[in-house]
């Protein structure tokens, strides 16, 4: 058989099976149809994707279909991978600006710099955090410097006045001690040797104390001699009364008149002090008795006037009543002196300061009509013999 008999009866044969079955040729024909339609959705999918299909080939329908589908899954996946890395890139931008303005505000409010992402705008963007983390340990590392240097500084000052106060603790220390020293000395009679003629500072005291030491043993020296040679009068004074008042001094010296001078000066300060007491004693009453008390003025003229006639009183007025030198072991001499002093010589100072006073001149009569100031006239009067 031929190549032309067999192709007739192939098509003979068909023809009545096509024929035979219309509607499993129709179903077939939709089928087809309907993948032909599912590729163009695929393709389009794909196209919109931004990627081209895959070519055909000589691939059926089924197979084209699942490349199609298989190209559109890698491509989706991708998208999908795509759009999260965005995400990611946008979030850590975002988390990327957000420690930027972080750290330029905290460069800028914090330590007063201008950040280096404004002031150099070469910066790198992908560099710009680093560039900023350096900048502010750099300033962290200078306020901690500053911070330690000015610790230092303060360490030093608070050491400084520290020292300073404890050499001015020491120093007032030494002063009152030498003050206190000082003071004993004096007491004991002797004047304190003088700073500069000590080589030391610190063997200063030393010496002022040895000098106590020296005059303790030379007062109880003399008090021994004092009690062997001190007259009876001294020991036993006259008694003083409303009419003459008595005291008594003494002192020593290496010059016999100037042992004198001293023990007369010595009872002077002794009648100024007797006499003070007195006289103001006797303004307190008169004032009081005046109703002027609550007058500042009077009773300061009354004080001027006190100190005016007591003045006057060691000056002269005074008569020796006794007195007595004693040559003592080692040289010196020691003279022992009463005097005795008239009161009304006192009052009638006191009573003539009194009514010539330009401060008590207003109140003179209230003054007058006070039995203070009669007690006063008649005092005087009996002095005077008048």
């Amino acid at each position: 058989m031929d190549k032309l008999t067999k192709i007739f009866f192939t098509f003979l044969i068909i023809i009545p099976l096509v024929l035979g079955y219309p509607g499993t040729t129709l179903a077939e024909s939709d089928k087809k149809q309907t993948k032909i339609q599912i590729i163009l959705e695929l393709k389009k999918e794909i196209t919109e994707l931004g990627s081209k299909p895959v070519k055909r080939g000589i691939r059926a329908n089924n197979k084209f279909i699942a490349i199609l589908e298989e190209q559109l899954e890698e491509l989706k996946e991708e998208k999908k991978k795509l759009k999260e890395k965005k995400k990611k890139e946008d979030d850590l931008k975002l988390a990327r600006d957000k420690r930027k303005k972080e750290l330029e505000a905290e460069i800028k409010d914090k330590y007063g710099e201008t950040p280096i992402t404004e002031s150099q705008k070469e910066v790198d963007e992908d560099e710009e955090i680093k560039a900023l983390i350096k900048q502010k340990e750099e300033l962290e590392k200078k306020e901690a410097e500053e911070k330690k240097k000015a610790e230092a500084v303060k360490k030093a000052k608070e050491e400084k006045e520290k020292a300073e106060k404890a050499k001015e603790e020491k120093e007032q220390k030494r002063a009152e001690t030498i003050a206190r020293v000082k003071k004993e000395i004096y007491f004991l009679g002797g004047t304190p040797i003088l700073e500069f003629e000590i080589e030391s500072d610190d063997q200063y005291i030393e010496a002022l104390r040895k000098q106590i030491e020296d005059l303790e043993i030379k007062k109880a020296a003399e008090e021994k001699e004092i009690r062997e040679s001190i007259p009876e009068w001294f020991v036993k004074m006259p008694q003083s009364s409303d009419l003459t008042i008595y005291v008594r001094g003494t002192d020593i010296s290496d010059d016999l008149q100037l042992s004198i001078d001293l023990a007369t000066n010595a009872a002077l300060r002794s009648l100024g002090k007797k006499l003070e007491t007195r006289l103001n004693s006797k303004a307190k009453e008169t004032v009081k008795q005046a109703g002027i008390g609550s007058n500042k003025a009077s009773k300061s003229e009354f004080n001027r006037i006190s100190s005016i006639v007591v003045k006057e009183v060691t000056i002269s007025g005074w008569e020796i009543h006794e007195t007595k030198m004693v040559t003592q072991e080692n040289g010196d001499y020691r003279s022992f002196i009463l005097l005795k002093y008239p009161i009304g010589k006192a009052l009638k100072a006191y009573k003539e300061e009194i009514d010539k006073s330009p401060g008590l001149k207003g109140r003179l009569t209230l003054i007058k009509n006070t039995d203070a100031y009669k007690e006063l006239e008649k005092a005087v009067a009996q002095y005077s013999g008048s």
